[in-house]
């Protein structure tokens, strides 16, 4: 098993012990006084957690900081001949269309 699926496992198992040990009725102020059982309130409040903890510590893609173009391919024969010095193009075009 992996370390994370022990760890969630503990987790639930603790949560489980927890919320099934605290039955009784409490009283509960929500913009009013509300009576309802600690089970309740600590379920809801746990599960109201882990969604703002899945929110924050999700995982973002990362973007790379720079973007490029690579041309694995070098210049072959035929591409030496298209390239040849008797196309009447510049020094600095050859270059251009190498990068390419």
């Amino acid at each position: 098993m992996k370390p994370k699926t022990i760890i969630v496992a503990i987790v639930l198992a603790l949560l489980l012990v927890i919320l099934f040990n605290n039955k009784e009725e409490a009283s509960f102020w929500l913009f009013g006084e509300i009576r309802t059982s600690k089970l309740l309130i600590l379920g809801v409040f746990f599960l109201m957690g882990v969604v703002v903890g899945g929110m924050l510590f999700r995982k973002k893609n990362k973007h790379p900081k720079e973007y490029g173009v690579t041309n694995p391919y070098s210049p072959t024969q035929s591409d030496a001949e298209f390239l040849g010095n008797d196309d009447g193009l510049s020094d600095e075009d050859r270059e251009y269309i190498r990068r390419d």
